[in-house]
């Protein structure tokens, strides 16, 4: 009885595995196709052959399908792959690619497609030209002629450098890493000289391609003198280069260029200035040469006023002065003769800047006695500047002189009233 118990518990245990087992495998297990590493989609790789490995799961029968994107008409030198098909296992699986040497200009760009059922795996193979190629975003600059700089966007897929043509502007940075955009500036300063052009070289490896540059000339000289006496009329000369064409102005009525336009010209040209006789106080104008690029170059003319009423004049007050480590302060009289001439303390000077504020002059004195010092060769420049009521003159003075055989500098303020 015993043992016709155990026969069925067998039985029905072994019945129950087969019902289990047969279940099991009517189910329908799920297609898994995945990378081992998703860093390995992606391949970065170097110019020459080589032979690679790409790790993966599938668990479910696969093949591999290659494509390319090439670029320049290159042709077709698909990567090798081993092997090209599997079965699906819950194993680890390799296919191994072989991509051969890229000798031509372009970057390659492969595809490895694994396919398992509906899905599939793309690994990305990226590998670079044998031979250096680069680009620039443009042909070349024209720039202004008071000076400027541009920006070039350079781009190459090795390492690469500049060559200057001309040592006139200048390139920063001069050379950059392959397989990133550099901007590089190019500068120029302002051309007084002629009209230029050069060019900039970008080279990479045996490649190399060129950026134009080119700038007009533009300059102005003003006149020798630009500070004038008040008396007649006057004409002056300035020089001035344009390789543009160009217009001359003046923004007061007294002051008229001969010429107020004209062409292009690669030579410097000579024009110039009518000024009226200034019958007035201190006046200014402003003379400007402005080229078809909009450029502006510009000086100041100065014209003194009559001061007619300050000739003959007498002026007293003091005078400190300060030789080496003495100073010394003591009476100082002067007299504004006429336009060009002055006497301080008898002694003849001469006027070389007098308008309605300030009065500059000269004063060379063989020897002089000044509050017991005894100065000899002595040369003074005095500068003073008019109280609004022209009742009083404060100003500086500097010079040189020989005392007790000693050359010394000589320094220091004064001032005087009538």
């Amino acid at each position: 009885m015993k043992n016709k118990f155990i026969s069925k518990l067998v039985l029905f245990g072994c019945c129950f595995l087969l019902f289990n087992n047969c279940s099991r495998e009517t189910q329908e297990t799920p297609n898994s196709l995945r990378p081992y590493n998703l860093s390995d989609l992606v391949f970065n790789i170097s110019s020459s052959s080589g032979s690679y490995g790409f790790a993966f799961y599938s668990t479910a029968d696969w093949h591999v399908v290659v494509s390319a994107q090439l670029e320049n008409d290159d042709p077709l030198q698909a990567p090798s792959v081993t092997p090209q098909s599997g079965n699906g296992s819950s194993w680890l699986q390799t296919v191994y690619f072989t991509v051969p040497q890229n000798d031509s200009g372009s970057n390659r760009l492969f595809y490895l497609n694994i396919v398992s059922g509906e899905k599939s795996l793309t690994v990305v193979i990226h590998q670079l030209s044998g031979r250096g190629t680069i680009n620039v975003d443009t042909d070349g600059f024209v720039f202004p002629s008071l000076g400027g700089s541009a920006t070039v966007k350079v781009s190459s897929n090795i390492d690469w450098h500049t060559m200057a043509e001309d040592g006139w502007y200048s390139v920063s940075p001069f050379s950059g890493k392959g397989n990133q955009d550099t901007y590089v500036t190019l500068s120029v300063p302002q051309n007084s000289t002629a009209y230029r052009t050069s060019s900039v070289l970008f080279v990479a490896d045996s490649a190399g391609t060129r950026v134009v540059l080119s700038q007009h000339a533009f300059s102005i000289m003003p006149p020798n003198e630009t500070n004038l006496p008040r008396e007649g009329d006057q004409t002056i000369e300035f020089q001035f280069l344009s390789t543009l064409p160009w217009d001359v102005t003046c923004d007061k009525p007294w002051c008229i260029p001969g010429k107020v336009s004209g062409a292009a010209s690669d030579a410097i040209l000579v024009n110039k200035l009518y000024i009226q006789e200034n019958s007035g106080g201190t006046r200014t104008a402003v003379v400007s040469l402005v080229n078809s690029a909009n450029e502006k170059l510009s000086f100041p003319i100065t014209q003194a006023g009559n001061m007619a009423f300050l000739h003959g004049t007498q002026w007293s007050g003091t005078a400190t002065l300060s030789v080496g480590i003495i100073t010394k302060t003591g009476s100082m009289t002067m007299t504004i003769e006429d336009e060009t001439n002055i006497t301080v303390r008898g002694y003849p000077g001469q006027i070389t800047y007098l308008d309605d504020r300030t009065v500059k002059f000269r004063v060379t004195i063989g020897s002089i006695t000044y509050e017991g010092i005894t100065g000899k060769n002595i040369t003074a420049v005095f500068q003073g500047t008019f109280s609004a009521d022209y009742s009083r003159i404060t100003g500086t003075l500097t010079g040189q002189g020989t005392v007790l055989g000693m050359t010394l500098d000589v320094s220091g303020t004064w001032l005087v009233s009538r």
